[in-house]
């Protein structure tokens, strides 16, 4: 495929099933499907809503477009805002916990050999 074109509105959305996640909800908007060596993803979670804490092979990096929430990378938390963004290496820790209010953040993945994901008892405060 030499180009896709599409609404982000017209992407399905589902739930985030990674373990300790709640009201979160992830829509895949460029994918191996369309011929791209990376995906990109855009997560919604609503008030309070959680990622819970997991751990990947495949690096990511986070850009929050709307709202604020807490990052748990390894054993240290950081509050992300609006227009702040956050690389993850492949092999660290990390969850999000939404604060307040409406959140959303894109995120691109690279695609590894191995992209399943390992949930993890540590909780994200």
């Amino acid at each position: 495929m030499d180009f896709h074109i599409s609404r982000i509105s017209q992407v399905p959305r589902s739930e985030v099933k990674i373990k300790g996640s709640r009201d979160a909800f992830i829509q895949w908007l460029v994918t191996s499907d369309h011929g791209a060596h990376y995906a990109v993803r855009k997560f919604t979670l609503l008030p309070h809503g959680r990622i819970g804490m997991h751990v990947h092979k495949y690096q990511e990096t986070v850009v929050i477009t709307k709202g604020k929430c807490a990052v748990c990378v390894g054993d240290q938390v950081y509050e992300l805002h609006e227009g702040d963004f956050i690389f993850i290496n492949g092999g660290v820790k990390h969850g999000f916990q939404n604060k307040d209010e409406h959140l959303e953040f894109f995120c691109i993945i690279d695609y590894t050999d191995d992209m399943s994901i390992t949930l993890l008892e540590d909780d994200c405060p």
